[in-house]
């Protein structure tokens, strides 16, 4: 886990947050379908348009999907974290 030692007051880090999760948003907005976004050496957003026949009224659906895939950096902590909660191994 990361460790900082700057000392954040907690309106700080909401304007951070906020920032981060507008420039999120508007980038998945720009992207087009297929496509994907990096989050630093965490792992990638890919955003892909899907197409249902909803069985009910017949009608074609169109919307959006987007899939979080972690790179192995988080996997692994991700992975330690839950062998530490259940003490596995």
């Amino acid at each position: 886990m990361l460790k900082s030692t700057n000392h954040y007051t907690p309106a700080d880090l909401k304007t951070a947050y906020q920032l981060v999760q507008e420039d999120l948003i508007n980038s998945l907005l720009a992207i087009k379908d297929g496509q994907s976004i990096k989050l630093g050496s965490l792992g990638k957003f890919t955003k892909k348009e899907r197409k249902q026949r909803c069985g009910w009224d017949g009608q074609n659906y169109v919307y959006c999907k987007v899939n979080f895939k972690p790179f192995s950096k988080l996997k692994q902590a991700l992975n330690d974290q839950i062998v530490k909660k259940y003490k596995l191994k």
